[in-house]
């Protein structure tokens, strides 16, 4: 039941306190994603942990220039001020055409287990179908092989501001049986 509480309880989490994660902590959350499930157990994902205020603030940079004006509801500046963004990539050669969605697995469960540990997060994709330019120069940014693909950005921290819960679709709303 505490998997329960930690899902019903995520929150997207964009403002962080000033506290480093330990090392350690980071490395369970790693560890963590590795258990996610993968097409014919490809296991595809890579992940880059990212502390340089430098880097973050490129990425964030990077992350504004493309989003389109219609889905800005919040400027990726935030991205700068968590302590750790973990980039979650997939290698194109081991995901039998699943590749999104494999690492889409291994982020939540990243997100779900900084949650378990009192930490924010929030996903953010790394690349943009209408601008693959931003994937490519997430890449060159992060040093990323050619084979390798950028998927999500996962900022990490303690909240400083927890958002309110969020209105949810109602069950029946959303449900069908045998046929839609």
């Amino acid at each position: 039941m505490e998997l329960d509480k930690t899902i019903k309880e995520r929150r997207a989490v964009r403002k962080y306190k000033e506290k480093g994660i330990p090392d350690a902590v980071v490395i369970e959350l790693l560890d963590l994603a590795r258990y996610a499930p993968s097409s014919l157990n490809g296991q595809p994902w890579h992940f880059i942990v990212v502390k340089k205020d430098e880097t973050k603030k490129r990425i964030a940079e990077l992350k504004n220039k493309y989003c389109p004006p219609e889905k800005r509801a919040y400027k990726a500046d935030f991205l700068q001020n968590a302590p750790v963004l973990i980039v979650v990539c997939v290698d194109k050669q081991k995901s039998y055409g699943r590749e999104v969605e494999n690492g889409v697995l291994a982020a939540a469960n990243i997100i779900m287990g900084a949650g378990s540990r009192g930490l924010g997060s929030v996903y953010m994709t790394a690349y943009n179908t209408d601008e693959p330019k931003m994937s490519e120069e997430i890449k060159q940014i992060l040093a990323i092989p050619q084979h390798i693909d950028p998927i999500a950005i996962i900022p990490l921290g303690y909240p400083d501001e927890i958002p309110g819960t969020k209105e949810l679709k109602p069950l029946e709303e959303i449900t069908h049986y045998e046929e839609f």
